[in-house]
């Protein structure tokens, strides 16, 4: 579960090009002091789980590029990197197979094939700023 505190909120700027994105689609429309509640599917989240983003590797090579020594690895240990974007994404340590000298990396995100309960309150709408 991830906690918003509401001394913190999140900051969500929303444009028309949004309203084919179901999470916004249900804020649309709130007003301030407003109550939110409803439930994302996993294909209207973080996508389905998918096995094609399972990669095997040879544990020791992983282990000097990531300069975490093999006996230090564990399963859900959680890596960042740079995707082809330039973003920051991340994977997990899936399994760890160390006769054979080998490691599962997940690239799924976390939350990927898991339904979604997103509950929230419109602290302030506001209307954006002329440039």
């Amino acid at each position: 579960m991830v906690e918003i505190s509401e001394n913190e909120p999140e900051e969500i700027l929303y444009d028309d090009d949004m309203e084919n994105l179901v999470f916004y689609s249900r804020l649309k429309g709130l007003s301030a002091g407003e109550s939110f509640s409803f439930v994302l599917e996993p294909e209207d989240a973080f996508g389905e789980y998918d096995e094609d983003e399972i990669v095997e590797s040879d544990l020791n090579e992983f282990a000097d590029m990531t300069n975490v020594k093999a006996k230090d690895l564990t399963e859900d240990m959680y890596f960042t990197y740079n995707n082809d974007e330039g973003e920051t994404d991340y994977f997990r340590v899936k399994s760890i197979n160390h006769i054979e000298n080998k490691i599962k990396l997940d690239f799924n995100h976390p939350y990927a094939g898991k339904k979604i309960k997103i509950e929230g309150k419109i602290i302030d709408v506001k209307e954006p700023e002329e440039k």
